[in-house]
């Protein structure tokens, strides 16, 4: 799916590049491609990327740059170096054989678009159109991504706190599906949080702009929690009875990110319709 998803991104970039780019469109993209190119083979170096990972982070990256430029370059940066570092140390933690750690540290290719497809497809509309929304969505999406990083990595790998089911609230041990804690809550507000400053400078918006970027962070990270906990539970499938009698349809955590972070893009664009 991966590849095919490059594919698919990688034609968008090419018919905007031959039908509706100038010539300053021009060289951005081929910056962007060549910027891009130049991250993912320095992550792929340093393990924090897999070969198919760093193709796809290849496509997204030229897609951000050359298409949303400098700032919405700058929030991916922000989200993919944060995310990696806080994860290498919360695997640090734990002893893993070498194999096991490259594993829970590198993103692979579906990881890189389970969080970063509506992200990439806003920017594309954003360029397209030029609407504010589509911005915002954007940022929505990335503030998800982010929120729900940071809740992961900080409020179960590190801390260790007590865990709860969020579709019962039973307790649960740390990492589950689907489970929240207090300090995985406060780092999903304060990732998000961080995204929306960010993106207050990076794009010049008014402090208006915080509250819709910050609250579809926070809300799709819930629903991701949400989605895990309904959909990755064996005690809770996810079944179509009138297709496979008995059979559970197996929902990965990649689906789970990419359809969370759509949740965030859609909550962005009613707040920003609403409030601003």
């Amino acid at each position: 799916m991966d590849r095919l998803l490059n594919y698919i991104f990688f034609l968008i970039l090419v018919c905007i590049f031959v039908l509706f780019g100038k010539s300053g469109d021009h060289f951005q993209i081929i910056s962007g491609f060549i910027l891009a190119s130049v991250f993912c083979l320095i992550a792929l170096f340093l393990n924090l990327l897999t070969l198919d990972g760093a193709k796809s982070a290849g496509v997204l990256g030229t897609i951000t740059y050359g298409l949303g430029g400098w700032g919405a370059a700058f929030l991916l940066l922000l989200f993919f170096i944060s995310s990696s570092l806080i994860s290498k140390k919360s695997v640090l933690k734990v002893e893993f054989h070498s194999h096991q750690y490259l594993e829970a540290v590198r993103r692979n290719g579906l990881q890189v678009w389970s969080n970063g497809f509506w992200f990439a497809l806003f920017i594309v509309g954003a360029f397209m159109w030029d609407f504010q929304f589509f911005i915002m969505a954007s940022l929505g999406a990335l503030a998800t991504a982010m929120a729900d990083t940071w809740a992961t990595e900080l409020g179960s790998r590190r801390f260790k706190a007590k865990t709860y089911l969020i579709s019962g609230l039973k307790k649960v041990d740390p990492g589950t599906d689907g489970g929240i804690s207090i300090p995985g809550t406060f780092a999903a507000f304060t990732g998000s949080l961080i995204i929306a400053l960010t993106a207050i400078y990076v794009f010049s918006f008014t402090l208006t702009n915080i509250f819709p970027i910050l609250m579809a962070g926070f809300l799709g990270c819930l629903a991701d929690s949400y989605f895990g906990a309904i959909w990755q539970q064996q005690d809770n499938p996810f079944t179509f009875p009138e297709f496979v009698p008995g059979q559970t349809l197996n929902i990965s955590n990649n689906f789970v990110n990419w359809a969370s972070t759509g949740v965030g893009s859609l909550i962005a664009i009613i707040l920003n319709l609403v409030l601003i």
